[in-house]
């Protein structure tokens, strides 16, 4: 009878404080799951701006001022954004509508090409027109209009907030800086000022392989006379993006249209990309990204695998900068926690 009335009597009893933590964690969950979207743009707006901000320094130390190298990056980004827009954009209109023009005749000539292949083709239109999902996306049709836009409207902000962090990162840095216990400081501004580095490299070498790509492609695809090439090219710049995974993906359209053309084009577009690939990986890439970002490629395929299974595309693209930076978090903030092997391990 006492141990039950003991049990009885005894109350939970949690701090005040411990509820409030927790209520401050439920809101910061909640507030990054609405605000996801602008916290994607300001991270890819860092990305950039921590990848220019060199070229503002190296103006500076040579005379010119800060607030004018910065104003002409910014014609810079945004006169690539009016040429992509005006220039490119219409390109791949015009050679995509005139590809579904020609689209009955392209389902033909396959067709009379193998028995194999004309069932083939047989039954994937035959499922695409009796499938809901197919109905479904061809009624979401007219709204590409507006999702095209809404990319616009974010490259533009991107690029906005790109100029903003160029002018007062680095006053905004040492404000947040400041919220942080003082012993603490000299450890956060040493691993962003070495994690700069694996960014920039990150940021530089993709601006060099997927311009190089899209290059390689587009002048392999013009010389062959392959349908669709502007978009094919653009597919090329924006797969480059994600390694290992984004040259499957954009070979396969690249060989089927060469198929148009003759066999011996698509084995020629086969062996190109394949063998840009070699040479982006065991020569271009080592030379751009330097010793700033070495990741081996079972970590760059777990990366890209749980970065694009958690935030899609973006997530995939985004999250290697932040795998090659985990060595420097490790070796500034783990140091005492890990034996002295690990660490130089993975450094």
């Amino acid at each position: 009878m006492q141990c039950s009335s003991a049990v009885a009597e005894l109350q939970l009893r949690v701090p005040f404080a411990t509820l409030l933590k927790l209520a401050f964690f439920a809101l910061l969950i909640v507030c990054t799951i609405r605000l996801w979207s602008i916290i994607l743009m300001f991270t890819v707006s860092v990305l950039l701006a921590v990848m220019l901000d060199p070229l503002a320094g190296w103006a500076a130390r040579h005379g010119v001022r800060r607030g004018l190298a910065i104003a002409a990056i910014g014609v810079v980004l945004f006169g690539a954004l009016i040429a992509f827009v005006f220039v490119v954009v219409p390109l791949m209109a015009r050679e995509i509508l005139e590809l579904g023009h020609q689209f009955p005749r392209i389902v033909q000539r396959l067709s009379s090409a193998s028995p194999r292949i004309r069932s083939m083709l047989d039954s994937v239109i035959a499922s695409a027109k009796s499938s809901p999902q197919a109905r479904q996306w061809l009624s979401r049709a007219p709204l590409i209009g507006m999702y095209i836009s809404e990319a616009l409207l974010a490259v533009v902000l991107i690029f906005v907030l790109t100029i903003y962090l160029l002018l007062e990162g680095r006053q905004m840095f040492e404000w947040l800086i400041a919220f942080a216990p003082a012993k603490l400081r000299p450890r956060i501004r040493r691993t962003a000022e070495e994690s700069s580095g694996v960014v920039r490299a990150y940021m530089r070498g993709q601006v060099i392989t997927c311009f190089t790509c899209g290059g390689v492609a587009l002048t392999t695809l013009l010389l062959l006379r392959v349908p669709a090439a502007v978009p094919l090219a653009v597919l090329a710049f924006i797969c480059d993006l994600v390694p290992v995974v984004g040259t499957i993906i954009m070979s396969v359209p690249a060989v089927l249209l060469a198929l148009l053309v003759s066999p011996a084009a698509a084995f020629v577009v086969v062996g190109v990309y394949l063998a840009y690939h070699f040479v982006e990986s065991y020569v271009i890439i080592p030379r751009v990204y330097g010793d700033q970002m070495k990741l081996s490629t079972l970590a760059v395929l777990l990366a890209v695998t749980a970065g694009g299974a958690l935030q899609g595309p973006a997530g995939a693209v985004l999250v290697l900068p932040f795998v090659a930076a985990y060595p420097i978090v490790e070796r500034i903030w783990l140091k005492e926690k890990l034996p002295e092997d690990t660490v130089e391990k993975h450094a």
